[in-house]
């Protein structure tokens, strides 16, 4: 076997006859001592004889089910493992070597999926080198249909294992344990081995916003001209998904002064990094100071009183309304109770402020 796709199935395959095989054992076990209560006669020799066999001919089921289903994933499992560690032998040194001339040269997403499908998309060390050229250039790998690294995927397939091992030895429709539980409700279920798919074919999963902007913010900074440092953050800005992680990087952008204009002009972003400059980047840094106090407070009335505080310095005109602090407790709103009763007991004036007009905070009650 040499696909993911088809050992997942097979490991649903398994993971079904199974537990309808010990269902079975058991069905027949219970109809056994029926039987046994009804026609012998208790506290018999001849009764525990008879008892005793019904039991034992029940864990013979059960070990053998056990057994047949352990055999056909192991060797499975096996094979796959084999065949991934054999490709780890075939190098393509001619593709290697092109690949390898265009490092240090600014590349967009669309040119490094152009060159892995024309120099062996299918070779694992074709893909590692497209996927260090993403790196150098700030792309997130998972922009491209690169497969694992080798140690993801013999870690994914020793999980399965090692879940088919837990399923098999602690299966128990009788019993509420937490292993029985577990091994009724999670090993292998299906998001598990869709999961396992997932990662066995993509090898990262998404980084976090904080965590994928610190990335790209360090890729464009490690670029040594500002044409590599143009590309670098035009990649990064098409590459994080969410508004929240543009500004994050829009913000450590234009607190950066290392950057030059030149820069910007190429990436096609000079009007943008002007509004950064010119006062954004100020109300950022205000708003995510702010709520990341108030999202501490576990006391409503202190909430309360730090955005009535806000709001007051908005309405005598010594603070204008800020656009990322009205973003910020949306946000919040949706998470934290505390700050979603603390609204919740504000006027609607008040919420018209922080919401900004015609809003309305979902859930709560609004004063009146």
């Amino acid at each position: 076997m040499t696909n993911i796709h088809d050992l997942t199935n097979l490991l649903r395959d398994v993971r079904s006859e199974y537990q309808t095989a010990w269902q079975k054992a058991e069905e027949e076990r219970k109809q056994e001592l029926a039987t046994l209560q009804r026609d012998y006669v208790r506290n018999t020799p001849t009764y525990a004889a008879k008892e005793k066999e019904i039991q034992l001919n029940y864990e013979v089921s059960i070990v053998a089910a056990r057994e047949k289903a352990a055999k056909k994933t192991a060797e499975e499992i096996e094979e796959l493992k084999a065949w991934e560690q054999a490709r780890i032998g075939r190098i393509d040194e001619t593709a290697l070597s092109k690949i390898n001339a265009l490092r240090g040269i600014p590349l967009t997403t669309a040119e490094l999926q152009e060159v892995l499908a024309k120099n062996g998309r299918s070779n694992y060390w074709v893909q590692k080198a497209v996927g260090a050229l993403a790196e150098e250039n700030g792309i997130p790998v998972t922009e491209l249909p690169l497969d694992a690294s080798l140690d993801t995927k013999l870690n994914v397939l020793n999980q399965l294992s090692d879940q088919l091992d837990k399923l098999l030895s602690f299966y128990n429709m009788g019993a509420h344990d937490g292993e029985s539980m577990r091994a009724r409700f999670l090993y292998l279920n299906n998001d598990i081995l869709n999961n396992a798919v997932n990662i066995y074919n993509n090898g990262v999963q998404d980084l976090s916003e904080m965590d994928a902007v610190e990335r790209s913010y360090c890729k464009i900074k490690a670029m040594s001209g500002q044409m590599s440092k143009a590309v670098a953050i035009s990649n990064s800005l098409r590459n994080l998904k969410k508004e929240d992680a543009k500004n994050m990087l829009l913000y450590r952008l234009a607190t950066d002064d290392s950057i030059r204009s030149e820069a910007y002009e190429v990436a096609g972003i000079s009007d943008v990094m002007a509004e950064w400059k010119g006062g954004k980047a100020d109300r950022y840094a205000r708003a995510v100071k702010m709520m990341d106090k108030i999202k501490a407070m576990q006391d409503t009335e202190k909430i309360k009183e730090h955005l009535r505080s806000y709001i007051n310095r908005v309405e005598m005109g010594s603070e204008s309304e800020n656009e990322f602090l009205r973003h910020e407790i949306t946000k919040a709103h949706k998470k934290n109770s505390f700050i979603v009763q603390a609204l919740g007991e504000m006027s609607r004036s008040e919420q018209d402020t922080l919401f900004g007009n015609g809003a309305e905070p979902e859930g709560g009650t609004t004063a009146e």
